[in-house]
């Protein structure tokens, strides 16, 4: 996609991949010869991340997890979804900066929450709430996981919830339907 290769294009010293997933982002990285840590919440994921080759790889909650001196904090494929709601970005927000060295930049994708289908015009969202602040539960083969929130944002919302924790933000990066590139840094 073209925000990703935006997002590597503009990454910079030792980068901090936090939901890395399967890890293409961390192997891209790597062999463009990056010091990349690669943070996943999942176990599984996280050992496959590893039989992939990758060269540092953590199994942890980046919610809970915080390590200092990265200069780029990549955080893609929806990567502020697993905040859930507004208050969890600005816990969030409120403490990303520990993650930082001086003049680091936080690399991170977005998309609006778009309703269709009957929700679309049955009064979603809920009175007062965010649209964006979703439920989701996963499926396959019969199985149905626990429910879990993601956040969907939209760029607006965003700057405004990361220039109240002392962000400023840049769009990068806008494509289709919503989706968008956007970086964060600390004023000086």
């Amino acid at each position: 996609m073209d925000f990703e290769c935006q997002a590597v294009e503009l990454c910079r010293g030792r980068v901090l991949d936090l939901g890395a997933g399967a890890g293409p982002h961390t192997l891209a990285l790597e062999a463009l010869g990056f010091s990349v840590v690669a943070v996943e919440g999942s176990a599984e994921v996280a050992r496959l991340l590893r039989e992939r080759g990758a060269a540092a790889v953590v199994h942890a909650d980046f919610r809970h997890w915080w390590r200092p001196g990265f200069d780029t904090v990549l955080m893609l494929m929806n990567g502020l979804g697993p905040v859930g709601t507004l208050a969890g970005l600005d816990r969030f927000l409120a403490h990303a900066h520990r993650f930082l060295s001086p003049g680091g930049q936080i690399l991170v994708d977005g998309a609006e929450a778009v309703i269709r289908g009957p929700s679309a015009t049955a009064g979603w969202p809920p009175v007062g709430g965010y649209p964006g602040q979703a439920w989701i539960e996963l499926s396959h083969a019969g199985r149905v996981g626990r429910p879990f929130r993601e956040l969907y944002i939209d760029p607006e919302t965003l700057t405004h919830h990361a220039a109240r924790a002392g962000w400023r933000l840049e769009v990068a990066f806008e494509g289709g339907d919503g989706v968008y590139l956007a970086r964060l840094t600390r004023p000086s």
